[in-house]
């Protein structure tokens, strides 16, 4: 692409009276060859059952179109998925020619999250990933559309995760954060799960519980933890010294505003609905905070007036389903169901879909 160089000059003329008159002329365009390299951007889109990488040149037109196809189980937006260079999603090229050069992938807000090198069509070069921070978050180089070379994952602190040599896109050594690697791996798959288990890294989770309740606990907190988060037991019942029964903190000693989900697993008896708590529920949701119940504490939800006009899990209890459908307004489902921030489910056979459904509430960085 040519630049141009705008000249702008004064002349000096005479006028009739024989004095000197300053007179703007524009000259016109000094025309310099200011070469630029235009982006080429990519996104990924449905369309159908399909799913396809669209390539747009700086001008916003479409330049190539892949069909991808992506592992099962990797719950990722597109745009995720997008700027994921390792999770295993094999492409097929179906339109047009992708240009040589650097192809950027950006999020929803406009934020860079990778940076590939192609050539002839294929990845060649260093392959460059980011956090939403900003920071790397991992290095690679290809040869050929293959990993050649080692690849590079970090932590968000900036630590170094995962080290692989390859060659030719057979890994030849190196660790998965913290597993030995061989060639048996399938590398994008195992790096995109473990992504996808550290979603909620970062992340508070108050779960209120009892001992009537402590195995569906128990497996819920297991299931948060294994995604990265941090989970704090509230009970009836506070465990003194380490291997002691009973939760972290009393229920009365727990302060809402510091957590991210608030997840109920108690039964309705364990816990007083008071105003106070019903207010302190009511402005956790409006602040933006996640709200989770499963089986009977539905009906703390309920008492705490979150579940007026909304869709909500239909209780296994039949006491509970009495109790809840004198709620303006409700309506029950089977299973696992989310509205807006509140994620309700029947009971303790749905508690996988029901951590699976609150995770997806948070976007993965």
């Amino acid at each position: 692409m040519e630049g141009c160089f705008h000249g702008i000059y004064y002349i000096m003329m005479l006028n009739l009276r024989g004095k000197v008159k300053n007179t703007l002329v524009v000259l016109g365009l000094l025309c310099l060859p200011l070469f630029v390299f235009s982006d080429t951007t990519k996104k990924m889109m449905k369309e159908g059952d399909k799913v396809f990488a669209v390539y747009y040149d700086q001008g916003g037109a479409e330049t190539a179109r892949e069909e991808c196809t992506i592992p099962r189980n990797l719950q990722m937006t597109l745009t995720t998925l997008s700027y994921s260079p390792y999770y295993g999603i094999k492409s097929e090229l179906k339109s047009g020619s992708i240009p040589d050069g650097a192809v950027k992938v950006f999020d929803e807000d406009g934020t860079l999250r990778l940076v590939e090198t192609y050539k002839d069509g294929k990845r060649n070069g260093t392959v460059t990933s980011y956090f939403k921070s900003g920071k790397v978050s991992s290095n690679s180089f290809y040869a050929d559309d293959k990993l050649n070379g080692k690849l590079t994952a970090y932590s968000r602190d900036g630590k170094i995760a995962s080290e692989i040599e390859f060659i030719k896109g057979v890994i030849q050594n190196g660790n998965v954060y913290g597993m030995e690697a061989n060639e048996s791996m399938n590398i994008g798959e195992m790096l995109g799960r473990f992504a996808e288990k550290r979603r909620l890294s970062g992340k508070r989770i108050l779960l209120v519980t009892d001992p009537e309740n402590k195995d569906t606990a128990r497996e819920i907190k297991l299931l948060f933890t294994e995604r990265g988060a941090e989970v704090v037991t509230a009970g009836t019942v506070k465990k003194i010294n380490e291997g002691d029964k009973g939760a972290d903190i009393l229920i009365a000693e727990a302060d809402f505003q510091f957590y991210d989900i608030i997840t109920f697993t108690c039964a309705p008896k364990s816990i007083d609905v008071n105003s106070d708590l019903g207010n302190t529920l009511r402005k956790s949701f409006n602040d933006g905070k996640v709200i989770t119940a499963i089986g009977d504490a539905e009906a703390i939800l309920a008492r705490a007036g979150l579940l007026v006009s909304r869709e909500a899990a239909k209780p296994e209890k039949e006491t509970i389903e009495f109790e809840l459908s004198k709620i303006q307004n409700l309506t029950f489902k089977e299973g696992v169901v989310v509205n807006d921030k509140i994620v309700t489910a029947s009971g303790s056979k749905n508690i996988k879909d029901f951590v699976s459904e609150t995770v997806k509430l948070f976007k993965m960085d």
